[in-house]
């Protein structure tokens, strides 16, 4: 080798250092580089990335996101997860290195050596840059967003080297998501008036308009959100105003382990809700409570399908829907954990 092309090798192997501590437009982790092998993606942030492979040692900070790595087949690469990734329950032996993305235990995560972190926009810029200087991977990925996850699922299948399980995960969900929505259409065909819909989140009033994830599931199953039009994503709507655009059917987000008595106690509480008992949903008990569970990941087909069953009940029968569901979730977790499921997600249901 001539001094000059040995020059030009060592400025190759050095510029990345010259980045360290700063984000620079495609960020490269040298000290994990060790055979040569990369790949490139753009992650939610924007950032274009060279990922190190292979990647044997996952820390994951979002649930949605851990179930996106065991539905690709890699549980048995994560090493530390947040304390919301329980699902499916192989992940659930593995060591809590936090919250949640916007809580991580920085020195635990560290202590696990991993390969790569898996967080979505709330873990923190500093960190991002602290866990890059010890040649840490960070993906940043955001699972709220239903057209986000085929992105998702390319980059991490990509990553995990796991590509023709990703495409696998892709058509399995648009099969799903596509049988309700001809469903839905041909209800409508028929006649049928799409019911609107109050979707409360999670607290008394909370809504959400048509910029939310939350507006696109209602919309793909025939309801019609009354908050839509609101100009933030959250609003908080006014009793008269939910009175007044009269909805025909109530639905209360629900989040974490709750059990049915208090679910009930959920419901009974905007049943008795002085300034709603004369509207559609309160009349004709058509208040559900769904969990959130349903719509966080690849899991939101399911979550469709269970809305259209809220929104045309006898058209759409909830039996059904629970054999889309068991289906669902064995060809992405296996038999033994739908068995294994004891959760309520649709209430009363």
């Amino acid at each position: 080798m001539n001094k000059k092309m040995f020059k030009c090798l060592l400025l190759l192997l050095l510029s990345p250092a010259l980045f360290a501590g700063g984000q620079s437009e495609t960020e490269t982790l040298s000290p994990l580089i060790e055979n040569g092998l990369t790949v490139s993606i753009t992650d939610y942030l924007g950032r274009d990335m060279e990922i190190p492979l292979p990647v044997t040692k996952i820390v994951t900070m979002n649930s949605g996101l851990s179930e996106i790595v065991a539905a690709l087949g890699s549980a048995e690469f994560v090493v530390g997860r947040c304390s919301y990734s329980t699902f499916p329950k192989e992940l659930r032996s593995k060591k809590v290195v936090g919250k949640n993305s916007s809580s991580p235990n920085m020195e635990s995560i560290m202590e696990l050596e991993p390969d790569l972190v898996i967080a979505d926009s709330m873990f923190d810029r500093n960190k991002i840059e602290m866990l890059n200087n010890r040649g840490i991977a960070v993906i940043i990925e955001s699972t709220s967003n239903p057209a986000r996850l085929p992105v998702i699922l390319n980059n991490l299948g990509r990553v995990l080297e796991k590509e023709e399980r990703a495409q696998e995960l892709i058509g399995i969900l648009d099969e799903t998501l596509n049988s309700v929505r001809l469903r839905v259409e041909q209800i409508n065909l028929e006649g049928a008036i799409n019911p609107s819909v109050f979707f409360e989140n999670r607290k008394p009033y909370k809504s959400a308009s048509k910029a939310t994830g939350h507006h696109q599931f209602i919309e793909m199953a025939g309801g019609i959100n009354i908050a839509a039009e609101e100009p933030v994503k959250s609003p908080q709507l006014s009793p008269e105003f939910i009175a007044m655009n009269n909805p025909q059917v109530i639905i209360r987000r629900v989040s974490g382990d709750v059990n049915e008595e208090a679910l009930q106690n959920m419901i009974n509480s905007i049943y008795d809700r002085p300034s709603l008992r004369s509207v559609d949903a309160i009349l004709n008990k058509r208040v559900y409570t769904v969990k959130s569970d349903l719509f966080i990941s690849l899991r939101y087909p399911v979550g469709v399908a269970y809305f259209a069953s809220l929104f045309y009940p006898e058209k759409i029968p909830v039996e059904e829907v629970d054999a889309i569901h068991r289906d669902f979730i064995i060809k992405l977790y296996g038999i033994d954990e739908w068995n294994g499921i004891r959760e309520t997600y649709v209430y009363p249901g």
